[in-house]
């Protein structure tokens, strides 16, 4: 047993502050990010948002691009524990309501962060990319095709021959909040698509 370390220790206190800061300093990037652009966002004004001094910026992140790089990783990845959240909330057996909060909550990432994205989207970077970051469309292109072969087995979907539904599921999405951000807003998004979905696969 280590006695010289425990959780309130020196060291876990520090890793504790530093990962805090951290958190500050993403949260203060995307506001920067959103307000000035990706190009023009200074390091200083993030690091004066929030709250820290320039140095401190650096030793956590070591230039802009850096920052814009794990920004928009944590981002991706607070999206997929939501959606890993939500899904686990329903009851595996209701596919309709499975299906909607996969994508009320792909809709509720775009309303909370739509100003961050916006710029990306203008920037051509992150969802707009017409080869966005495989990692993300991956990962939820998994998860749908759960979803489908859930209701596939259950017999409310038709059988999936080409292993397409679960990509047209996210592709679809993905084409319509992309739009809603240049509209503005995502409500009601999330049944549109659902049953755009339906009417295409069900039984």
């Amino acid at each position: 047993m280590n006695e010289g370390f425990h959780p309130g220790s020196p060291g876990r206190l520090r890793d504790r502050l530093r990962e805090e800061t951290a958190r500050l300093i993403l949260q203060a990037a995307e506001a920067v990010f959103a307000e000035d652009g990706l190009h023009a966002a200074r390091m200083e004004r993030i690091a004066a948002r929030a709250g820290v001094a320039v140095g401190t910026l650096y030793n956590h992140f070591r230039d802009r691009d850096a920052l814009l790089r794990s920004l928009a990783r944590s981002r991706r990845e607070a999206l997929l524990e939501r959606v890993d959240a939500a899904l686990a909330g329903v009851a595996r057996g209701d596919l309709r309501a499975r299906l909607h909060a996969f994508l009320a909550t792909l809709a509720a990432h775009a309303r909370e962060h739509g100003r961050f994205i916006s710029v990306l989207v203008q920037a051509g970077e992150g969802p707009a990319r017409p080869r966005p970051p495989r990692t993300l469309v991956a990962d939820l292109v998994a998860r749908a095709d759960r979803l489908v072969a859930d209701g596939v087995a259950a017999g409310d979907l038709r059988p999936d021959r080409a292993k397409v539904f679960g990509l047209a599921l996210v592709g679809m999405a993905r084409a319509v909040f992309l739009r809603s951000l240049e509209e503005g807003g995502a409500e009601d998004l999330a049944d549109a698509v659902l049953e755009l979905f339906l009417e295409g696969t069900a039984r």
